[in-house]
């Protein structure tokens, strides 16, 4: 596990210092480090974070334990399976799944509407804007 040292003197931002999760995050990112730090940011608000860099492999395991997660955050684009294809994947298992899309490039809204993804996060992020969308992805009303 990879620990990122807090600077002397730092503490969480009074806008998240309430937060605290409780739901199960399926992390999809290829680059090892970037799936670790997020579930390390994730973790430290209360959510238990799996996290996979394989797509593939995220839905093989999606596949059998599905049940298991409140949300999907998943990177754009990854090898093998980009994670719009691993969306529809898991949508055809699990519909009502709200989905954090993140992206270093800018993605056309249509990707919204095409595969049903709740929100889309630009990279790079930082820990506050992580965990508020996190949030309001969990806590957006489903119609």
């Amino acid at each position: 596990m990879i620990h990122i040292p807090n600077q002397p003197g730092d503490i969480a931002p009074r806008s998240l210092e309430k937060i605290q999760g409780d739901e199960t995050i399926l992390f999809v990112d290829d680059e090892i480090y970037l799936a670790e730090v997020g579930r390390e940011m994730l973790e430290d608000y209360g959510y238990c974070v799996d996290i996979m860099t394989s797509s593939r492999q995220a839905f093989e395991w999606f596949e059998k334990n599905q049940d298991r997660y409140d949300l999907l955050i998943t990177d754009y684009l990854m090898p093998g399976m980009t994670g719009v294809q691993l969306v529809e994947k898991i949508h055809s298992l699990r519909p009502d799944l709200p989905v954090l899309m993140c992206s270093g490039i800018d993605l056309p809204s249509e990707i919204f509407q095409m595969v049903c993804i709740t929100k889309i996060l630009s990279k790079p992020f930082d820990m506050e804007t992580l965990v508020k969308s996190v949030q309001e992805v969990l806590h957006k009303p489903r119609g």
